[in-house]
């Protein structure tokens, strides 16, 4: 009889493995990760791609939780999976459709972590990090840069200046990730002159739902590469844009600021450059009122003034230039990589945000205003004034802008149907984090739905409405794709069907707007 226990499993050990030598025994141990015990983490470690999972005792696993812009939308997945290419994506997403649609786990994808809380990343599940995938590089042949998701702006304009001395279409906020920006629109210093920044995508690469890799422009796919211009994440993965290049000019930047005190010369000011806009289509006007309900005057006004030809003896800021400034400003050369780098806002606060947009009308803007006070009022006196900022931006939309979209193939965004000159309007509200702060941003949410409601109402009994919430910049309660018109909408489902005949974005990855959940 064998007392030793060692000898014991030295004497089975033969039998259980018979194909493995003691010697080789060690290195399986090494190459075989433990199973997490949640299916879809353990499904991407039996397709051999536990290499890309980050799991919650990973060392780089809290940094990346981190690295979202929202605090709330910091959610902590079973795993992190980080693709470096899109075929490690496809075998990803294969591997996922071979878990059971039992149980309740879900998907997310996410590009620069700049949308709102769930769009972008999941509790339970997996969420699919395309960080890793931020590579840009140029074709001067066919005049396109080829940029991946999961770059961010800032990095994309630096590589192209550097090395290929052209630029492209992209984010004005330097953090902002390719991806979301360009799969929902893309609003840029470029607008004017190039259309929104899905207008200058030539081609796509996407990752289908049974994990096919296809590409979309206009020759091949040429439906999916239409609905992908400001259709969202309701088709596939895209790991690639092909989007066409210019060459790089400095941009003529300013910031000048004024005080809110003077915000109806800034809303006779923006009235103005809009309606002058469609004969200066090289220059954008962003006026950014920033409340502050500790301050004495209220706040202050932000003007963000650009040139993108470079020119510095604009007359299209005339207007503007004539409201007292507190901080006297100049316009001044700049490279857009610098531009977005200085225009990045600061991560970690508990943040919500909503748009509408209506007719460039001057006593709507100013009654927009009136409205954003008493809410700021009204929420001062719920929470302490100096735990919340708020913020409201309006952006000019001419009605040329839909004009680029129809040259280059269409786009999603309804555009075309804005028959009058436009303002959007959107407002941000950010709430310090804390013990209480989960509490306070539920009342500050509350108070900005409230406060865009009273809006929209204004707008429609004077009917200046405009049907156009833009995606990129809508809270979750909101229905942008919804308000892209009937004709888009049923395009998008027709093209999600077809290229997602299982509906398995629409359910297994449920973060953002999903065609399936627009009402006919």
């Amino acid at each position: 009889m064998l007392k030793d226990r060692s000898a014991l499993m030295g004497v089975l050990l033969p039998f259980l493995l018979p194909f493995v030598s003691p010697n080789e025994l060690s290195g399986i141990q090494e190459q075989t990760p433990p199973l997490t015990g949640y299916p879809p983490c353990d499904a991407l470690i039996s397709a051999g791609l536990a290499d890309n999972l980050l799991l919650a005792s990973s060392e780089n696993y809290e940094p990346r939780v981190h690295s979202w812009f929202a605090a709330n939308a910091q959610y902590r997945p079973w795993c992190f999976f980080q693709p470096q290419s899109a075929q490690g994506l496809s075998l990803a997403i294969k591997a996922l459709n071979r878990v059971s649609f039992a149980g309740d786990w879900h998907i997310a994808v996410r590009s620069g972590g700049h949308g709102p809380p769930g769009s972008s990343n999941i509790a339970n599940g997996v969420t699919i990090d395309l960080g890793l995938m931020d590579g840009s590089t140029y074709n001067p042949n066919r005049s396109f840069a080829s940029v991946e998701p999961g770059g961010k702006w800032k990095d994309v304009y630096y590589n192209l200046l550097q090395h290929h001395n052209v630029t492209v279409t992209g984010g004005r906020d330097g953090g902002v990730g390719v991806g979301g920006f360009l799969l929902g629109g893309g609003n840029s210093y470029y607008t004017g002159r190039n259309g929104f920044g899905c207008d200058q995508v030539v081609g796509y690469q996407v990752v289908l739902a049974n994990g096919t890799i296809v590409e979309a422009n206009a020759e091949e796919n040429a439906d999916l590469w239409k609905a992908l211009k400001g259709g969202g994440f309701n088709f596939g993965i895209v790991t690639r844009f092909d989007i066409r290049t210019m060459p790089t000019v400095e941009l003529a930047y300013a910031q000048q600021i004024v005080s809110l005190n003077r915000s109806d010369r800034v809303a006779e000011a923006v009235v103005r450059f809009t309606e002058n806009s469609k004969n200066r289509t090289a220059d954008s006007l962003i006026p950014l009122y920033s409340y502050d309900a500790t301050d004495m005057e209220g706040g202050l006004v932000i003007l963000i003034q650009t040139n993108s030809l470079g020119d510095l003896n604009t007359t299209s800021f005339n207007g503007v230039n004539a409201i007292p400034s507190l901080v006297p400003s100049d316009l001044k050369l700049m490279s857009l990589a610098d531009a977005a780098n200085a225009s990045q806002v600061e991560p970690g606060g508990l943040v919500a945000s909503s748009t509408l947009t209506f007719v460039n009308d001057l006593e709507l803007i100013r009654q927009s205003h009136a409205i954003q006070i008493k809410h700021i009022m009204s929420l001062s006196q719920k929470m302490d004034p100096s735990s919340f900022k708020f913020q409201v931006f309006y952006q000019p939309i001419p009605t040329n802008f839909a004009e680029h979209g129809l040259r280059n193939g269409g786009n999603m965004m309804g555009l075309d149907r804005v028959t009058s000159d436009a303002i959007m309007w959107t407002a941000g509200m950010s709430v310090s984090p804390g013990p209480e702060g989960e509490a306070a941003l539920a009342i500050a949410h509350a108070q900005l739905a409230a406060l865009t409601a009273e809006l929209k109402e204004l707008t429609i009994e004077h009917g200046k409405d405009v049907e156009l919430i833009y995606m990129n910049y809508a809270d979750l309660s909101q229905n942008p794709l919804g308000s892209y018109g009937a004709d888009n909408v049923a395009f998008i489902k027709k093209v999600a069907n077809q290229y997602d005949p299982k509906g398995f974005w629409q359910q297994r990855a449920p973060g953002g707007f999903k065609i399936s959940r627009v009402v006919d």
